[in-house]
């Protein structure tokens, strides 16, 4: 029943955030197209058969059978149709008005993005504690990229490839997207002095960079399964377990220390416990648990406490901040794209639809204010992809229009047609890729 629930909030969160997405997008091409007397014959949430809708000053706003996508139909807009030369129609309007139209819908989208950003500030942003301290290395996994690199716990990352790194959200990007390439420059600090290593970047679960490092993140006790090993030694919520010992093995920190839980199932393990000002001793026995999906591990039952801040800013200040970070995630994306392109980062980056079904669930699960937050990264990507120069996106169109502003001329209609169904044959293998890509990563 749990699983079918969370099927069921995945797809109704899929279909909320992408509906905005669509409605905005479609909305912006709708309006400017209305704003110029361009006849706008339909307006769809939706591919495929009609469901339902209403007419309207001669445009029939419906939901189409098929959610993953949207329309607005103007009047002479495909090459394919009998074009009459009528003033309403969309090819017989000057260029500047059906660039206008064609980049209403991406506008749309980013202004949407910043607007929901925005908000997401106003009402306050929980983030990991960690993500803007410098990023000094707390945890090197064993035999992991790190580890063979000779990247020590204690080191600073200065920058990786080049690329400036003070904080640990900007050396996670970096990691992540230079996932699977092979020795990546990396400079350190350490002990005052500067470093290089060259880093192996693995690819790990849904085609995520992993190098095995992670800031200090201290084993705070959020609550004690009762039963469990750590609630029989006396364990309490808000107790920090500072040290775990076994002969002379010591652990410190959240990452280590469960390190050793994992390797010495049933050995008694002596831990050191900070509870407010007092220093407690306690002698707790990992035991093997049995988990939802059938894999068996070894635990003391604590649920860990991850420390969060809280960012919440007024109104100018937010959308000063929405406007930056927007503005970041954008060169992001085109550094993404063109690392793709020239073949540094690897095409398992790329998500479709699958992946943003179930990361709106996962956000959805978390609250309504993690979801708006999404729904603005989202929103961002699909304005800024769809003005790639790709015929049949908002982009193709816009190029099209630049190509027949330079020729002082319009492109055959023959012309355009086969363009456009380039366009579309790679618009489908685009989509065939990545719908495989989730599957992949689902598996």
């Amino acid at each position: 029943m749990e699983t079918l629930n969370n099927f069921g909030q995945t797809i109704a969160a899929f279909i909320f955030v992408l509906g905005v997405m669509i409605f905005i997008h479609e909305l912006g091409h709708h309006l400017v197209a209305k704003w110029f007397g361009i006849r706008v014959e339909t307006f769809s949430l939706g591919f495929g058969p009609r469901l339902f809708g209403f007419q309207m000053g001669g445009t029939d706003y419906r939901v189409s059978l098929l959610p993953l996508g949207g329309f607005v139909k103007m009047a002479g807009e495909h090459v394919t149709e009998e074009l009459t030369g009528a003033p309403d129609e969309f090819l017989s309007r000057p260029r500047w008005q059906r660039f206008l139209v064609a980049v209403a819908g991406p506008v749309m989208n980013v202004g949407l993005a910043i607007v929901l950003l925005a908000g997401h500030y106003m009402v306050g942003v929980r983030t990991s504690a960690h993500l803007d301290q410098p990023p000094e290395i707390g945890y090197v996994a064993p035999d992991s990229p790190a580890a063979r690199a000779g990247i020590q716990k204690g080191d600073v990352i200065l920058s990786i490839d080049g690329e400036p790194t003070p904080t640990w959200q900007d050396a996670e990007i970096q990691i992540a997207i230079n996932a699977d390439n092979k020795g990546v420059d990396m400079t350190l600090e350490r002990d005052g002095l500067t470093i290089d290593k060259l880093v192996d970047i693995e690819v790990r679960s849904r085609g995520q960079g992993f190098i095995g490092v992670a800031s200090y993140l201290p084993f705070v006790a959020r609550e004690v399964e009762e039963g469990q090993p750590a609630f029989r030694a006396g364990l309490q919520a808000g107790d920090e377990l500072v040290e775990a010992r076994i002969g002379d093995q010591v652990a410190a920190g959240y990452y280590e220390i469960r390190q050793m839980i994992l390797d010495h199932e049933g050995q008694d393990l002596q831990f050191k416990v900070r509870r407010g000002e007092q220093a407690l001793d306690m002698t707790i026995a990992p035991q093997p648990d049995q988990i939802q999906d059938g894999q068996v591990i070894v635990r003391i039952g604590v649920i860990l406490e991850i420390p969060s801040i809280t960012q919440q800013y007024q109104l100018v200040e937010a959308f000063q901040r929405s406007v930056q970070q927007n503005v970041r995630l954008t060169l992001l994306l085109f550094d993404i794209l063109g690392r793709i392109i020239s073949g540094e980062t690897p095409v398992s980056q790329l998500s479709g639809p699958i992946e943003i079904a179930r990361f709106s669930g996962a956000a959805a699960s978390q609250g309504f204010t993690v979801l708006i937050g999404f729904m603005a990264f989202i929103s961002l990507q699909l304005g800024i992809l769809n003005l790639m120069p790709i015929p049949v996106l908002d982009g193709g169109t816009i190029a099209m229009l630049g190509i027949e502003g330079l020729m002082g001329r319009d492109l055959s209609l023959k012309a355009k047609e086969r363009i456009l169904q380039a366009g579309l044959f790679f618009l489908v293998l685009l989509m065939g890729f990545v719908i495989l890509n989730d599957i992949s990563k689902l598996l």
